[in-house]
């Protein structure tokens, strides 16, 4: 919830597939904590290194004039082979790799996200997708529970991204 109840441990992970030119959505599966490491891995091309780290951000509501001070920020990945993103709210934490940037950045569980723009912040990357996922895994910010004020999605952003980019810094 809003202020961490019920917050799942684990990864929700969402994947897009493009044969013969259409999407193919594969249903989102939640990952527990226990086996994230190990599952988000499978996933990898061995040494795939990330090209560039980026953070973008959607409105909270459909119908929402500014997103100023109130808006929802993700992390998006690029690498050679695919475009990631990672991100955090009420639900939990939730990963989405497809061949199409479209994807990732203008859907999220694989419906229409409100209005995004971006990415507000950009930078090279320190690590390969290899050494990312243990990042995380080695990290709070996946498994510490979701607080609307003091733990949010603008927050784990800027631990993800700050903790990823090669030499630059975001803070909401």
């Amino acid at each position: 919830g809003k202020f961490g109840q019920k917050y799942q441990r684990g990864v929700t992970y969402c994947g897009y597939y493009v044969k013969e030119r259409h999407e193919i959505r594969q249903k989102p599966r939640f990952i527990p904590d226990a086996n994230l490491q190990a599952e988000m891995k499978r996933l990898i091309v061995i040494n795939e290194k990330i090209l560039k780290v980026y953070v973008f951000k959607s409105n909270l509501f459909s119908l929402q004039l500014t997103s100023w001070i109130l808006y929802h920020a993700f992390v998006v990945l690029e690498t050679d082979n695919w475009w990631w993103s990672i991100e955090k709210n009420g639900e939990g934490v939730t990963i989405q790799r497809s061949k199409r940037h479209t994807s990732v950045c203008e859907k999220y569980r694989m419906k229409s996200r409100n209005t995004v723009s971006g990415p507000i912040a950009e930078d090279t990357c320190r690590y390969n997708l290899h050494q990312f996922v243990d990042m995380l895994y080695g990290s709070d910010a996946v498994y510490s529970a979701y607080h609307l004020l003091e733990n949010n999605c603008q927050n784990f952003a800027s631990l993800v991204f700050n903790a990823a980019g090669s030499t630059d810094v975001w803070y909401p």
